[in-house]
């Protein structure tokens, strides 16, 4: 089970992944694509494009010719943050998850099946240990570019099968070169087990409703929160910390903290049913504009603790 991505495409491009790890390395996603709008009027109109299906997949590989550069270079380093008030002292706390190897990718789809969704495959780059610009000195450098307006990347990092933490708080600062260009920016945490997949799926959609919207796995959709997420400053780090859980059988998202700012969330989603994979992941999207203008993001003391 890996994360699953939503991408904002035109009126409502939702590209939703859910790429998802499995422990005998098989990979599944979940990808949802609606329409998700661009802000800007010189956008040309795009049709709504219907949500695939989740699908299956075999052995996660990267397709041709869209591969990411990666190190091997790792950390054992957690990131300092407010969110250690969040943590309590017997939780397991993967620490420098962008220094880790084994990081992997998509674009609009995987092995044939839907991936990042988007109207096309976007080109990709990870670029581990920077030194500038970052924090701990061992940030790294994701890309987006390509010639298909609306499309995407999803990156994801799994840590194998654990159906025992029901807590998680994922934890990272990052910081964007061109801030005005990312039609969203998706971060996710997935945990699968027992035939179902919970998906704590997050979106600050930028050019569709400049909301955070979250992912309700049942009913394989985007719901928007009444919570703004603004186009943040550019070439600034910004940290941002999400809180969930897993009770009574549903995904719980409780609260997200951007710059500092707690905003209680309070959602509550049944999972994804007849799931096969068995991991608990993190997951970045990048989403292309419609002009598939090239950005970058770094990110840095990006942390997943669960109990």
């Amino acid at each position: 089970m890996h994360v699953f991505h939503r991408a904002k495409l035109c009126p409502r491009f939702s590209s939703v992944l859910n790429a998802v790890i499995l422990s005998t390395a098989s990979l599944t996603l979940l990808s949802t694509l609606g329409c998700g709008g661009s802000a800007s009027t010189a956008a040309p109109p795009l049709a709504q494009n219907p949500a695939p299906a989740p699908a299956d997949t075999g052995p996660s590989t990267p397709q041709s010719g869209t591969g990411g550069s990666q190190s091997s270079s790792s950390s054992s380093s957690s990131s300092s943050s407010s969110s250690s008030s969040l943590v309590p002292g017997n939780a397991v706390i993967h620490g420098a998850v962008q220094t880790l190897p084994g990081w992997q990718w998509c674009t609009a789809k995987l092995n044939g099946k839907p991936c990042a969704s988007g109207l096309g495959n976007a080109t990709s780059t990870l670029t581990q240990d920077q030194q500038t610009p970052s924090l701990s000195g061992h940030s790294s450098q994701f890309t987006l570019g390509g010639h298909t307006q609306y499309s995407n990347a999803l990156w994801w990092k799994s840590f194998g099968p654990n159906d025992t933490p029901t807590h998680f708080v994922y934890d990272l600062y990052f910081y964007v070169d061109h801030p005005n260009r990312p039609e969203a920016l998706e971060f996710d945490i997935n945990q699968s087990m027992d035939g179902v997949r919970y998906t704590w799926g997050t979106e600050c959609s930028y050019r569709d409703t400049a909301h955070w919207d979250i992912w309700d796995s049942k009913a394989e959709k985007w719901d928007t929160t009444a919570i703004p997420c603004p186009v943040v400053s550019a070439n600034t780090w910004h940290h941002l910390t999400w809180q969930v859980e897993r009770v009574n059988n549903q995904a719980h998202y409780i609260s997200v903290t951007l710059d500092d700012k707690v905003t209680q969330v309070d959602k509550y989603y049944d999972p994804q049913q007849n799931f096969s994979g068995k991991a608990v992941t993190v997951a970045f999207q990048m989403d292309g504009d419609y002009r598939q203008d090239p950005y970058s993001v770094w990110l840095d003391n990006v942390s997943l603790s669960s109990w």
